[in-house]
Formats: structure tokens, C-alpha cells, sequence
């Protein structure tokens, strides 16, 4: 009974990290949108570029219909929402890191 409590709270922590990870990333998005919007266009920008140049490496019909498929998904944008998450997870981790047991 014991082993399962601690497996069910570590998963409930996990979740709880990644819950706050995710809203952390909305306003740093938020907050960077209202700062300076440019900053976000430049990056989804820089995004795409990157989805250009790996789907060049797709065969020429399989490069344009997988573009487009990520254009219209909104895959640069996804792509914001993803580094966005990750700044906040290293922002959480940052603080947390004085507070962390050893192993």
C-alpha cells in the first residue's frame, strides 16, 4: 500500500510539474506579447524556416504537402507554445535546484 502512495505521488507531482510548466509558458508568451510582439512573430518566423528545411529532406511531393499540412495545423506556432514550455521548466528547475535532495 505504502509503494503504491509514493508511485501515485510522484505521477501527481510529475502532473503538477507539467500543469505549471504549461501555464508558466502562457504568460511568458502573454507577458513577451505584450512587451514587444514583434519578438514573437521573429520567432515563429525562425520556426518555420526550420520546418522548411526539414521537410526539404522529404521526398519534392512529400516536402510542399507536408508544409502546408504544418502551415495549416499551425505547427510554428505549436513550436512557441513547446519553447515556451521549455523556458519555464528551466526557470522552475532553476529555483528548485538549491531545495533537491541528493541522491
Amino acid at each position: 500500500m505504502k509503494r503504491q502512495a509514493i508511485f501515485l505521488a510522484r505521477w501527481a507531482g510529475r502532473g503538477a510539474f507539467k500543469a505549471t510548466a504549461l501555464v508558466l509558458a502562457f504568460v511568458i508568451i502573454v507577458a513577451l506579447w505584450l512587451w514587444n510582439a514583434s519578438l514573437l512573430t521573429t520567432a515563429a518566423d525562425q520556426n518555420l524556416r526550420i520546418i522548411k528545411t526539414l521537410t526539404q529532406l522529404l521526398p519534392p511531393d512529400w516536402a510542399s504537402k507536408a508544409e502546408s499540412a504544418l502551415r495549416i495545423f499551425g505547427a510554428d506556432r505549436a513550436l512557441l507554445l513547446v519553447e515556451g514550455i521549455a523556458i519555464a521548466k528551466l526557470i522552475m528547475l532553476a529555483i528548485a535546484y538549491p531545495f533537491r535532495r541528493g541522491r
